[in-house]
């Protein structure tokens, strides 16, 4: 979907399930909402601008301290606008989604559930 518009602003702080954003799909505008606390260190996808999918469209700081790295890193990134004021720290880690969940491992048959 598109960004309609952001609702928190690059340094913002953000707690898990605040709305940060707003989507348009097909069928209506939604709210997106943080998964983590921090703060909303760079904005990837700007307002009106289509990400692909799977693709960041703005990166989260655990610590405020980390925002200039994460800044300077979101400008490597394809199609991610230049940051207006230059990082003067050394880029650091990006910050690393947490690992997809492992499937279960598959029961032995008539095994109840």
């Amino acid at each position: 979907g598109k960004v309609v518009s952001w609702l928190k602003a690059e340094g913002d702080p953000i707690a898990a399930g605040e709305a940060i954003m707003v989507v348009e799909s097909d069928k209506a505008d939604m709210d997106v909402e943080a998964f983590e606390d921090g703060f909303l260190a760079a904005i990837i996808t700007g307002e009106g601008e289509s990400g692909a999918v799977g693709a960041p469209v703005a990166l989260i700081a655990v610590e405020e301290a980390d925002i200039p790295a994460l800044q300077t890193y979101a400008a490597t990134l394809s199609g991610a606008p230049v940051a207006s004021t230059p990082a003067t720290t050394a880029p650091a880690s990006p910050a690393t989604a947490p690992a997809a969940p492992q499937a279960a491992a598959p029961r032995p048959a008539g095994e109840r559930v």
